[in-house]
Parts: structure tokens; sequence; C-alpha cells
């Protein structure tokens, strides 16, 4: 079975139609070859609900039938129930054909696809998350640096860097998990460059982990959050207050509850 998906992502990849294997059984069908076979049933709802069932099975054969059934090709709601299935088991054996369904034309399959591979822990899942940052969906874009976010991997870097610039709700949440105090500084020089929500956004999710700072790198952060009028950065700021109760003595704490206090004292 593998050097049918083998055929199917070569195939696919130069342009041509995917081989379609006959799926003769000599004997009674499993359990499994008989989900198998309703993967490329004419009612879809039934090809959906065999692509389920597999998926919840234990039956260490489910991963590969899954992997075939999109190796054959079916329809996009079938392709989602199967990559959906795929994403639960985590298998590094779906790499290739994830990948492969990532840059697929319907944008709902490719953004599962995404998601499925994120999940997976192997590096080799890196390259194709870095290429669906530039994926024109922007669920795509997100599911792909929600990801990378995930993994801190530092090579998004530079990438999440220009999504920002173009104003890119996918990247401060992803920017934010990468953050060094040397980012966080870059963040402030963009108020003003970028729009306020991306910039509180990323602060917000900086002051929400545990392992960032020193504590004056977030006091410069809560100063720049002051800067910055309006409901969203008032809230982050609020948020941080609440979050750091166990740790009064932290200047950034006692700035952050000084400009809440002068906010509300203003309404």
């Amino acid at each position: 079975m593998a050097l049918l998906r083998k055929a199917f992502v070569f195939a696919a990849s130069m342009g041509f139609a995917a081989p379609v294997f006959g799926a003769g059984v000599a004997e009674a069908p499993s359990n499994i070859d008989a989900l198998r076979l309703l993967l490329g049933a004419s009612d879809e709802n039934q090809a959906v609900e065999a692509a389920g069932k597999l998926a919840k099975s234990n039956d260490p054969e489910a991963v590969e039938a899954l992997l075939d059934g999109l190796a054959i090709g079916a329809g996009p709601r079938v392709q989602a129930a199967l990559i959906d299935g795929l994403a639960a088991r985590k298998d590094a054996r779906a790499i290739q054909i994830l990948s492969f369904y990532a840059g697929t034309r319907n944008v709902e399959v490719r953004r599962r696809a995404v998601t499925a591979l994120a999940g997976i822990p192997s590096e080799k899942v890196v390259p194709t998350l870095l290429e669906r940052l530039g994926d024109a969906a922007p669920e795509v874009r997100q599911a792909a640096a929600s990801g990378l976010a995930v993994r801190r991997e530092k090579s998004a870097e530079p990438r999440l860097w220009k999504l920002l610039l173009r104003k890119d709700p996918a990247a401060p949440s992803a920017l934010a998990a990468l953050a060094t105090p040397e980012m966080a500084h870059k963040l402030s020089e963009l108020l003003g460059q970028v729009p306020d929500n991306l910039i509180v956004q990323a602060f917000g999710d900086i002051l929400k982990r545990p392992d960032f700072g020193p504590d004056p790198v977030r006091l410069e952060i809560v100063k720049t959050l002051a800067k910055i009028p309006g409901v969203d950065s008032t809230t982050t700021l609020i948020e941080y207050v609440a979050a750091s109760e166990k740790d009064k003595a932290r200047p950034s704490r006692a700035e952050a509850q000084k400009v809440v206090d002068d906010r509300s004292g203003g309404q």
C-alpha cells in the first residue's frame, strides 16, 4: 500500500491523474477492509462515515486505510474526513500525502491538512508549514502560523515579520510564541506602522508567557500598551494584572495596574 501512495504523490506532482487501483478482495474482508471499500462508495455520506470509523479504530491497519483512501482520491468532504482521522493519529507516515493535500485547490482541505501536519512531531513537516505561510487563504496561513508557534520554530521568524507588516492577523500570536526581549523591543518600534489591534494581540500573548522576561522588558511592553488607546489594550492590561496576582511586587504589574486605574478614573 505504501507503493500505491508513492505512485499517487508522484502522479499528482507531475500533473497526471491519480492512479486508480482495483479493490478486489479474495476472501471475506476484515472490518478495516470493509471500511476501506466503503471509502470509495458512490454515496459520499457512507464514505465520510467509514472515514470516521477508521479514525476511531484502534486497529493499527486503520492508519494505512486512511492513507490509502487519500491516495486513491475522493471528494473534498471525504478528503476532509480522512485528513481529520490522520490528524488524530499524529503518525509520521502521513507526512508525504498530507504535504500534497496542503497544496490542493480546496481551501478547507488545505487548512485541515496543514493542521494535521502541525500535530505530527517531526521536523519533516516544517518546510510545508513555512510554505503555507504564503498561502492565498487567511485560514490556511493561520493554521500554518499556529503550528509553527507551537513548535517555537525560529526559522519562521522572518516570514512572520513580513506577514505582520502586511497587517496579517496570522502573525501576532505566532511572533509572541517566539518572542525574545529584542523582538519585543522591535514590536514596540512598529507602533503606528501596523494596526494597533495586532500590536496589542502580540504583546498580550507575550505577557501571558510565564517563561518570558526579564521584568524590565515586561515593563516596556506595559508602557507601550499604555500608549495605545481603546478597549483592547485596557483588557490586555487587566488580564495581565489578574494573571500576576501572586507577584504584586513586580514593577510591570504595578505599572499595568496604574494604567488601568487611570483609565477607569477617566471614564
